[in-house]
């Protein structure tokens, strides 16, 4: 059931939080009170003295069960509606029940707010007249233990409403509420010798996530490690969802941010796993993005000279990357990824749904590394995005979790064939020579992981024309569908002589030679380690001035 129902006291924010609930998910919203006025032709309040209490509470009821009637909608029920027990249970057994708490002060104070606003007739009986706090209090006495009831509790009195909605959606994602019928599960295998690597990508499958630990055999007690904006979303619901199933679950947080790759987190996680005993056969969770996938994962390739390890991308750049393939590491001062070690995870659990609580920023980023795979792998899979460039950037569109998913199969059929990116695997590297270093430069904090490689991409198309590889035609169709898909083109301002340094400090240089990797057609692109320096220079010009 694709049901959301909010409760809570009048200033609670059910109306402005729901709204963009229903926007998130690509869902209808009601307001029930916004429908009694629209059928009785009065403000709610008005209508609540016109008809009575008794009266005004059996409408009340008859608007919530006929708003409950389609799926896939966002419901604000009046603050009274929690007073009978039928609808309580009405609404327990048609969906998902979330109640916004707040403080009687934080309550009284938007009221006041939307009361200068809105004039007086926006203001509810039952709290009018000079002591309409008191009463407030009363009714908050009178309801609170109803209100309680609901499955999930959020607190409203601090974060704004979009941080409140994302919260909700979590809710509703770990709790089961976004898979549906129409939701397709696809598993894709990669055997490397003894091992095996699985990826289940699903709609919604955060929810089987348990299920999935089960049947894989995985220990009972695992340990989550997150960052402090996707922890303050799903770190409790993956938790609860987790211990419910019977698992003893352990939680650790590090700052959100490329930062939190380095040697001080990566000896305070190691640190929390020895104070917690971990046990060889227990595995991490990385809940996260890129850097946390990479930070754990290196914590697992190594604590006990590995343990197991099970990404639960949050990212769309994780979810088609970085999660995938056993590449873990930290960053030194002078550059990215340069201490780390291959460690396969065994299962990466990727749901798309996740994608849709991400900063527009950081869910745009990761098309990056998708327009990476078309470029240099499948001319077919670059085709599809231009062609759909203006929808996929849609968080639930149904394109999506078919694309992730293909990015999925193309990165673990490089993988297999190529683990340790002595060969083939150097090919996904695509943008990336100028993007780590563009990321070094600016310390980690200007540019994003997939906003640099875009860029990375467009120097490397540069140099490819130059060279006669790559004609003016593909070049100029990868610059459309990066703009499309709004990723950067150009970095003004960078030092050139800074960032030719930075790229020499790389980790693919070879005998002291930039490694570049090319596209000699859209769908194909090779390694090459003869490009002059001046070529690279005028390149990097191009991308460097001023726009």
């Amino acid at each position: 059931m694709q049901r959301i129902f909010l409760t809570g006291l009048s200033g609670s924010g059910k109306s402005t939080i729901g709204e963009e609930v229903a926007r998130l998910l690509g869902w209808d919203f009601i307001d029930t009170d916004e429908l009694i006025a629209k059928r009785t032709g009065l403000p709610v309040g008005q209508a609540l003295l016109e008809y009575g209490e008794q009266r005004f509470r059996e409408l009340e009821s008859e608007i919530l069960v006929s708003a409950s009637g389609p799926e896939r909608v966002v419901i604000a029920s009046g603050e009274g509606a929690v007073i009978a027990e039928a609808n309580r249970t009405f609404m327990r057994e048609q969906g998902l029940v979330v109640y916004l708490s707040v403080t009687i002060e934080t309550a009284w104070q938007r009221i006041q707010e939307h009361l200068r606003e809105h004039g007086a007739a926006a203001l509810h009986p039952l709290v009018a007249g000079a002591h309409g706090q008191q009463r407030l209090q009363d009714l908050y006495a009178a309801r609170k233990q109803w209100y309680e009831q609901a499955e999930e509790h959020i607190d409203t009195n601090e974060n704004s409403p979009t941080i409140i909605a994302r919260q909700v959606v979590a809710c509703a994602l770990a709790n089961g509420y976004l898979s549906s019928a129409t939701s397709t599960r696809e598993v894709v295998t990669m055997h490397l010798g003894m091992l095996t690597s699985r990826a289940v990508i699903e709609w919604g499958g955060l929810y089987s996530l348990p299920q999935t630990l089960q049947s894989l055999e995985f220990s009972q007690r695992v340990f989550i490690v997150t960052d402090t904006e996707v922890g303050h979303l799903y770190g409790g619901p993956a938790q609860a969802l987790l211990e419910y199933a019977g698992f003893g679950t352990h939680i650790f947080t590090v700052p959100a941010g490329e930062a939190s790759k380095s040697f001080l987190y990566f000896q305070q996680i190691l640190d929390w796993l020895v104070e917690h005993k971990a046990e060889h056969k227990e595995p991490i969770v990385a809940l996260g993005g890129g850097v946390v996938g990479d930070l754990a994962g290196f914590v697992a390739a190594c604590y006990h000279r590995g343990v197991p390890l099970i990404q639960v991308p949050t990212s769309l750049l994780a979810q088609v990357d970085s999660a995938i393939g056993g590449k873990t590491g930290i960053n030194h001062p002078q550059g990215k990824n340069l201490i780390g070690a291959y460690h396969q995870p065994g299962l990466i659990m990727v749901d798309p749904a996740f994608l849709l609580t991400l900063p527009e920023r950081v869910y745009c980023e990761g098309w990056a590394e998708i327009v990476k795979y078309g470029m240099v792998l499948d001319i077919d899979l670059f085709e599809l995005l231009a062609a759909n460039a203006s929808s996929t950037c849609v968080r639930a569109a149904t394109l999506l979790p078919a694309i992730i998913a293909r990015c999925v199969r193309l990165k673990m059929g490089v993988v297999q064939l190529d683990e340790h990116d002595s060969g083939l695997r150097n090919i996904l590297n695509y943008g990336h020579t100028f993007g780590h270093a563009l990321e070094a430069l600016s310390g980690y904090e200007s540019w994003l992981h997939g906003e640099a490689v875009s860029i990375g991409m467009e120097v490397a198309a540069r140099i490819a024309v130059t060279r006669g590889l790559l004609s003016q035609e593909d070049a100029l169709r990868q610059h459309k569908l990066l703009l499309a898909l709004d990723l950067p083109v150009h970095c003004p301002g960078v030092d050139i002589e800074a960032a030719l340094a930075a790229m020499q400090r790389d980790k693919k240089v070879r005998a002291g030679r930039m490694r570049w990797v090319l596209p000699t057609r859209i769908g194909h692109g090779e390694v090459f380690d003869d490009i002059p320096e001046s070529l690279v220079r005028d390149a990097l010009v191009g991308v460097c001035s001023a726009q």
